[in-house]
């Protein structure tokens, strides 16, 4: 008995060391090339994190976390130059860009590449408006640099089928190489666009050339956790099959007709058994060791918080957490949700500038001015009572439009650019804005002075 169960805890013991071991299955040595991970790895490990972000709580919980503290009701943005805010604005609302530039496309956009670490965007420039679409990451198969400068990516190679399932292999340009530079590819064959797009890479966690799941360093915990809660389960559907236990005398034919008795009779709650001397009925004690499966869970659930940045009570568990563990934690989960702000934020302005350059807008004029939501319900308190002290101080400050678009979306007032042109429309009108912006561009002349 004692050899057999050694047995069985040697075969459980290296189940989880072999889902651990991240040498045995192909990981390579960060001097071994540009991508950390083998590209046949990395499509497994980004169809992993698809299947585990939909069907997994704890995972879904994570990405969804991100997306809502980082993009809220969604982002906003206003140009100082009418032409070029005449001009992203048409771009901003068509139609076709609504599956990226909605709230709900916003929200798409970084699901996929907290899910799948990297997000290809599309930008087609054409003749007439410029279009965005996002290409499958696991479709770009190859990425080829200029041969002296493997951080300078000139072309992007896309393996992928249509909707009528006919196959392609198609080149595109990325943003470092507008004028479509030629390019050897891995095979020494030269390489020019076959698309007119402009394909714009973000990737995270990207040690290499390629980006890694947000969901990377938890995936083998989150798997050995649905594995322990499903034990766990069965461990106790086991012990529900029998709630009582009765005893009684007399032989086999005795114990069959009470069997009988009891199976075939619902008994209702409340009901009172009455047993003589020949029968004694007691229910059965069972211990599911509940309070130490808890804590192993638990030790379970911190890898994955300490994976994805979220505190443990955010993923259901309030029994752990109180007002000062609340607020020791808020500043990380803070910093990291501003930094996912700054990648995306990043992105778009490459986007507008690109757009704006492609349209013959002076750089000059190109400046966007995006904000984010804030992340936290404090922090919107706090910039609320700046704004509040800053115009109370300088009144002209009530007629910047940066300071406006930040009180609106502080409020959490939605469609922020139209309101503000509503204010300039009212405000052309209205002598104490004029005075007000008269005597900023007063002071500002002095300084320059």
């Amino acid at each position: 008995m004692l050899e057999e169960f050694e047995e069985i805890l040697k075969e459980a013991t290296q189940q989880v060391e072999d889902a651990l071991n991240l040498e045995d299955k192909g990981w390579v040595n960060l001097s071994q090339g540009a991508n950390i991970i083998p590209s046949d790895q990395r499509i497994a490990t980004v169809k992993d994190a698809r299947l585990y972000s939909l069907k997994d709580p704890l995972a879904s919980r994570a990405v969804n976390l991100m997306t809502d503290y980082s993009f809220g009701r969604g982002i906003t943005w206003n140009c100082k130059d009418e032409s070029a805010k005449k001009l992203l604005t048409s771009f901003w609302k068509s139609p076709l860009n609504q599956v990226l530039f909605s709230a709900k496309g916003q929200r798409k956009s970084s699901n996929k590449l907290l899910v799948d670490g990297e997000i290809f965007l599309a930008v087609f420039l054409g003749s007439n408006e410029a279009t965005v679409r996002r290409i499958d990451p696991l479709q770009i198969t190859e990425f080829i640099t200029d041969p002296d400068d493997i951080e300078n990516v000139r072309y992007y190679k896309r393996n992928w089928t249509d909707t009528t399932g006919i196959p392609h292999i198609d080149y595109y340009r990325s943003f470092a190489n507008i004028k479509d530079e030629a390019c050897k590819d891995s095979l020494w064959a030269t390489v020019q666009k076959t698309q007119d797009a402009l394909v714009y890479h973000l990737a995270i966690n990207d040690l290499g050339q390629r980006g890694n799941s947000y969901l990377l360093s938890s995936l083998e915990w989150i798997k050995l956790y649905r594995k322990f809660l499903a034990s766990r389960v069965a461990v106790m559907l086991a012990l529900a099959r029998f709630a009582w236990k009765m005893k009684t005398k007399g032989g086999q034919t005795t114990v069959d007709a009470m069997k009988a008795k009891i199976h075939e009779e619902e008994i209702k709650a409340g009901s009172t058994e009455v047993e003589n001397e020949a029968v004694d009925l007691q229910p059965i004690k069972t211990d599911s060791a509940a309070g130490q499966a808890y804590q192993d869970g638990r030790q379970l659930k911190l890898q994955i918080s300490a994976g994805t940045g979220w505190p443990e009570q955010y993923f259901g568990d309030i029994s752990i957490g109180n007002l000062a563990t609340a607020k020791t934690v808020e500043l990380p989960v803070q910093k990291m949700c501003e930094s996912y702000q700054a990648i995306w934020q990043g992105a778009y302005e490459d986007i507008f500038d690109l757009v704006l350059t492609y349209n013959n807008i002076l750089e000059e004029k190109q400046y966007v001015d995006m904000d984010f939501p804030v992340v936290s319900e404090e922090m919107a308190s706090a910039m609320a009572q700046s704004i509040m002290q800053l115009c109370q101080t300088f009144p002209e400050f009530t007629s910047s439009q940066d300071v406006q678009q930040i009180a609106l979306m502080t409020l959490g007032i939605k469609n922020v650019n139209e309101v503000l042109e509503q204010l300039s429309k009212e405000a052309k009108g209205n002598i104490n804005i004029k005075l007000a912006r008269a005597l900023k561009e007063f002071r500002e002349s002095l300084g320059k002075s």
